[in-house]
């Protein structure tokens, strides 16, 4: 049966406006690319910073790659980090103060700078400490925090991925991780068990450490002391004799 002209001229209205459809998804798109092309872009410090501030802990250099992509989507390599310490200190030398800093954790026994370690400088002074058993207490913290971002962070910008990450940190950190699932409650439970073991003496390690370094320049808490204090012989376990 032959159709007629009312119903020709319909199938092809129809077929333009499924391509105009397409052209109009296309169009906005293209205009949201360019929109983002033309935004100004954020420092990589300030994605740190934010990130720091979010977490509220000290996190290495490799936890923050691991989570700042598939979160935000920015990839942060591994010269970036050195240069963006570099940045940070050239910042403080030549007289350029930032309202808050990007900083090192400093190791309790000298206060040189521990630096795949990030922290903020407006910090207090003993969250910036890496003592004797900081390392555990921090790697525990971040499988945390990223099992909390793989279970609320939705708008995430590779959520997947962040699932993927979260469950990584979980098997490092000797829980049980079957591929495709995401136990995130039984993870948490277990692993503040831990912290909660071995936090207390960390920060009593750390609030000793920060006694002691708290009279060290100001450029010396944000970035480590170099060589590490002097003094004499017997008079403190944590420095080194001269």
């Amino acid at each position: 049966m032959m159709k007629s002209n009312a119903e020709r001229l319909r199938a092809k209205e129809a077929a333009l406006e499924r391509r105009l459809s397409e052209i109009r998804k296309r169009r906005i798109a293209a205009e949201n690319q360019e929109q983002k092309s033309r935004a100004p872009r954020r420092p990589v410090r300030e994605f740190v910073l934010d990130l720091l501030m979010d977490a509220g802990f000290p996190m290495n250099s490799l936890l923050v790659a691991s989570i700042i992509d598939p979160l935000l989507g920015k990839k942060i390599t591994s010269s970036r980090f050195g240069t963006l310490s570099n940045d940070e200190e050239k910042s403080f030398a030549n007289g350029r103060p930032r309202p808050v800093y990007l900083c090192h954790l400093l190791n309790a026994d000298d206060g040189a700078p521990i630096k795949r370690y990030w922290a903020r400088s407006d910090w207090p002074l003993e969250d910036r400490i890496y003592g004797p058993n900081s390392s555990r207490v921090l790697f525990l913290k971040g499988t945390q925090w990223a099992i909390e971002l793989a279970r609320s962070r939705e708008d995430a910008a590779d959520p997947d991925r962040l699932q993927y990450v979260a469950a990584d940190q979980a098997r490092s950190a000797g829980l049980k991780v079957t591929r495709g699932e995401f136990p995130y409650e039984e993870w948490l439970a277990t692993i503040r068990l831990n912290i909660d073991r071995i936090e207390a003496p960390d920060l009593e390690d750390r609030r000793e450490a920060a006694e002691t370094l708290s009279a060290s320049p100001q450029r010396a808490l944000l970035f480590g002391v170099r060589r590490g204090l002097v003094s004499i012989p017997g008079t403190n376990a944590r420095y080194r004799s001269a």
